[in-house]
């Protein structure tokens, strides 16, 4: 390491050595250029890695606060993850209940938003807070370095006090390792775009999910020859709203009760809006709340999917066991032959390279968050994804305010 001192200052200070290096002298300058090589260069106090929905709303809340914040984006763009799904998606929660700390979704983009309209929502949000992330710059890794994080990145190292990850519990997708192969098309939900390309096919989806039941829907609506769904475990569905009220109220409501009354409450709720779907291979789950929070499963919001197994539109079989080539078996042992398989397996947040050696990695990919380490965004909610991201995002821009204070 080459240490910046000038020869020329080290003549001695105390006349013993005259017109030449000074010991003493030396030995100072050179202690005082290591301590200045050790202090990190541009410490930025705070950096958020992700410039979708949360990470906007981090530094948006961060902002009204006096604090400017450092947003670091592999992607191109705002909200990524949103301009990539398939192109049918509303929002499942209200407008209303959707907004981002400080500025508000536009009327004229109706109750449910959808997710063009989304995309332009964050635009628009990035542009009225002022909001300047750096695209194309991946945060890689993340370690502590004498009292500050060290933010390793595509592009350079960067020291920070504050490190915020709000980088989306959908980051990674998730495809299951079944044994064997299949030989037709196969895809996961994230790579689906619309039905166009699957008109007239035998199709088969993987996962009950939300993404699951509407590209199910979709494919239905778009021409597919026969549509099947695999099933592993019942899903809890719900309408997204009865009669204008909206379902979300109601987990934001139940998020605040006992767990011990929620099982019961929330099978009341479905018994009262959804009808028995045991003959179509969906039973009502037993324990919906427990469920919830034992596979970190949302339940269903519907938007059309009741009413397409009712008709026979949508076929529900058993959960897949294996791949054979053309055939897909299934866990009664029976077989089935689609021409084309869309994977609706879900995601995780995939922060064990970024953050795995400094804090804990739980159950589901959640991070546990750490002194000066937060995570927005990265969780599963019944009080809808969204207004949850701006809740946490206030409170964390108050947290990292008095940090920044001490």
């Amino acid at each position: 390491m080459r240490l910046g001192v000038n020869r020329s200052q080290l003549l001695c200070v105390e006349g013993c050595c005259g017109p030449v290096i000074c010991g003493r002298q030396l030995g100072e300058d050179l202690r005082a250029a290591y301590q200045q090589q050790k202090e990190p260069v541009g410490v930025d106090d705070v950096v958020i890695v992700g410039a979708g929905p949360a990470g906007l709303a981090a530094a948006a809340a961060l902002r009204a606060r006096g604090i400017d914040s450092t947003i670091l984006e592999r992607a191109e763009h705002v909200g990524e993850q949103w301009r990539t799904r398939y192109d049918r998606l509303h929002l499942h929660t209200i407008r209303w209940l959707s907004n981002l700390p400080g500025y508000r979704i536009p009327r004229d983009f109706g109750r449910w938003v959808a997710r063009d309209q989304f995309v332009q929502y964050l635009e628009l949000y990035t542009a009225h807070y002022g909001l300047e992330p750096r695209f194309g710059v991946e945060a890689t890794e993340i370690d502590r370095d004498d009292g500050h994080w060290k933010v390793r990145t595509s592009a350079a190292t960067i020291n920070a006090r504050i490190v915020v990850i709000a980088s989306g519990y959908s980051r990674m997708p998730y495809l299951p390792r079944w044994p064997g192969t299949f030989d037709g098309p196969m895809l996961h939900s994230a790579e689906y775009r619309n039905p166009g390309p699957y008109r007239g096919l035998d199709m088969l989806i993987i996962g009950a999910g939300n993404s699951g039941t509407e590209i199910a829907v979709d494919l239905t609506e778009g021409g597919a020859r026969r549509v099947r769904i695999a099933v592993r475990t019942p899903p809890n569905i719900f309408r997204r709203d009865t009669k204008g009220f909206p379902t979300q109220l109601v987990g934001i409501a139940f998020q605040h009760l006992p767990p011990r009354l929620l099982d019961p409450l929330v099978l009341g709720l479905r018994r009262a809006t959804i009808p028995d779907l045991t003959a179509f291979g969906l039973p009502r789950p037993s324990e919906p709340f427990s469920q919830f929070r034992r596979t970190a499963t949302l339940p269903i919001l519907d938007v059309g999917f009741i009413d397409a197994v009712r008709s026979g539109a949508i076929e529900v079989v058993p959960a897949v066991t294996a791949l054979e080539g053309r055939a897909v078996v299934l866990a009664d042992g029976s077989r089935v032959h689609p021409d084309a398989i869309v994977a609706a397996t879900g995601y995780h947040p995939g922060l064990e390279p970024l953050v795995g050696h400094v804090t804990v990695i739980g159950d589901h990919g959640i991070p546990r968050p750490q002194p000066h380490l937060y995570f927005i965004g990265i969780g599963i909610t019944i009080a809808g994804h969204l207004h949850q991201v701006a809740k946490d995002a206030r409170q964390t821009a108050a947290s990292v305010a008095r940090e920044l204070r001490q």
